[in-house]
């Protein structure tokens, strides 16, 4: 019974956050398949017209859209003239149109939903035919089509902080395999909005990679470095390793915030590591057979070369970066180890992830005389140092004004004469 309640308080929470609530990130679900709108690529054979959507939008259901950056779509309003922005492009570079996203005239399920619709002019002959054409899914991907019908109708679902019982972004390894000596499981990371790492989160932090040393022949260790905990933001278009409690997306919760960034160079770069948003995928091929697909490969996608290793494991399940297979493409929105500074030309080449760089705490500047710790002099350093001398009220490390080690009467006196006079020269 009490699963029974769970379930529906998750249904109702769900009900009333599918919908537009203003500037932030979403994902766009359709009322008759229920798949979820994922940008797998930009500019394939169609690209300027209604139906340049159809072979770069890849349609996905619950379990694979979760940890699929290109779902992840930041809208700015609804209403006339939409741009929608994913992976580093929006709607008007794909189709050179602009669209207008309105309530629809009925609500699937009980739920708000929408419909997506562009005005589209073409020549048939010499006749210019003007039509309205609404997006839908028929199951096989983003098509134009000239009527308001279940299949062109949209839920539109919030990512965000007051989601993320029901509509949350994870991240998880390619495989349960990819897992450190410690238990923390491994993966990458490129998306083009920044992204919380909440606390309490699986996600334990972000890391780079800045120096690689040398084992033995064609064989090398990397240390990653963290460089965002819990609490912190990773930003958008920054490579980053992943290091995770769980082998699960659910369990790896990130937070999409802040505004869309408008990022598109390929690819990009953060110390050693290197990424992008797109590589090849298959998908649809034909508009009246579902089971038609070809292979696409955006113009963006990064080719395989003995430089640039992907995250992995061996034989013996050690994790590092290893060499692709010739004429593949590197993984779409994940990072990857770049050695061209190594100067190796072997075709085979592998960097072990070795255990995390330590960082050597940074002594804190300390200013004599600076009790309360605000990083100047002043009265109130008086006031604190007095309190903490009479009551042993803790003070700051400044309040050792003489800097012979030890709080005291004497260095009451100093504080006052650096007021006075300032510093000795």
């Amino acid at each position: 019974m009490k699963n029974v309640v769970t379930l529906v308080c998750l249904l109702v929470t769900l009900v009333a956050s599918a919908q537009f609530s203003g500037p932030g990130y979403y994902r766009v679900r359709n009322a008759s398949t229920k798949g979820y709108i994922c940008i797998n690529g930009t500019h394939f054979e169609k690209s300027t017209y209604a139906d340049a959507f159809w072979p770069c939008i890849k349609m996905k259901t619950d379990s694979d859209q979760v940890a699929d950056p290109g779902s992840i779509i930041y809208i700015d309003h609804i209403g006339k003239d939409c741009d929608l922005f994913s992976q580093g492009v929006s709607t008007y570079e794909l189709t050179r149109l602009m669209m207008t996203v309105d309530y629809a005239t009925v609500n699937e399920g009980g739920i708000e939903s929408y419909v997506a619709r562009t005005y589209y002019e073409y020549m048939v002959d010499t006749v210019l035919v003007a039509i309205d054409c609404y997006f839908r899914d028929m199951g096989l991907g983003l098509q134009a089509g000239n009527k308001e019908k279940t299949y062109s109708r949209w839920w539109i679902e919030p990512v965000n902080e007051s989601s993320m019982d029901v509509s949350y972004f994870g991240v998880k390894p390619v495989s349960k395999d990819m897992v450190d000596a410690d238990g923390w499981y491994w993966t990458s990371l490129c998306c083009d909005f920044p992204v919380a790492i909440p606390e309490g989160s699986g996600v334990y932090g972000a890391y780079t990679i800045t120096e690689i040393e040398p084992i033995t022949t064609d064989r090398y260790n990397a240390a990653p470095l963290l460089v965002y905990g819990q609490g912190d933001t990773i930003p958008a278009a920054t490579p980053v390793l992943i290091k995770c409690k769980y082998p699960y997306a659910s369990g790896n919760k990130l937070l999409p915030v802040g505004k869309k960034a408008d990022i598109t160079n390929f690819p990009l770069v953060n110390d050693m590591l290197m990424g992008n948003y797109f590589s090849s995928f298959t998908n649809h091929c034909s508009l009246t057979d579902i089971n038609a697909t070809k292979v696409y490969v955006p113009y963006q996608s990064t080719p395989a070369s003995h430089s640039n290793l992907a995250l992995g494991i061996d034989e013996e399940g050690r994790l590092g970066f290893f060499t692709q297979p010739s004429g593949t493409y590197m993984a779409a929105n994940t990072a990857w180890l770049n050695v061209a500074s190594l100067g190796e030309t072997r075709d085979q080449v592998i960097v072990y992830l070795a255990p995390e760089a330590q960082v050597e705490p940074e002594d804190p500047e300390i200013i004599y005389g600076d009790s309360d710790n605000d990083g100047q002099i002043s009265i109130t350093d008086v006031t604190v140092l007095i309190d903490n001398i009479l009551n042993g009220v803790e003070a700051g490390l400044g309040a050792d004004s003489n800097a012979d080690g030890q709080v005291d009467i004497t260095d009451l006196t100093t504080l006052i004469d650096l007021l006075l006079n300032g510093p000795a020269q």
